[in-house]
């Protein structure tokens, strides 16, 4: 492996054989969402400074997680539908918040940890419902 191959959150999260539940598409999962639109603003990676915008629609759906860019992070990235179970719950329309990166720098194979990740990033969320 080379200092990019760390596995991501998505990565391990495509792996994982959840006891109660499984992976399924987006539509699946949030049958109740007609449409809707996420902005997910890249802040940092790591101890980079940044400032990118990802833009998720139904045309291009964002999966389980938004996976962290930083090379030497393991299991980056942070849950985005997480957010998304918990704004269908209560049925909101507008969500603005932030993210800091689940994961941490470490060896490739994550089995030494050097710190936790320093990415974070700004999520704004739009919902419209059936």
């Amino acid at each position: 492996m080379t200092r990019r191959d760390r596995m991501k959150a998505s990565d391990i999260f495509r792996e994982s054989n959840y006891v109660f539940s499984k992976n399924v598409p987006f539509w699946e999962a949030f049958p109740e969402i007609k449409n809707f639109r996420i902005e997910v603003t890249t802040l940092s990676e790591g101890s980079q400074f940044v400032n990118y915008t990802s833009v998720y629609t139904k045309e291009n759906k964002p999966g389980e997680y938004i996976d962290c860019k930083n090379p030497v992070c393991y299991n980056g990235g942070f849950s985005i539908g997480q957010i998304l179970r918990e704004m269908v719950g209560e049925k909101q329309t507008h969500y603005e918040g932030s993210a800091h990166c689940q994961g941490y720098e470490g060896s490739p194979k994550g089995r030494r940890r050097y710190r936790s990740c320093l990415s974070n990033w700004k999520i704004k969320i739009d919902i419209e419902y059936k």
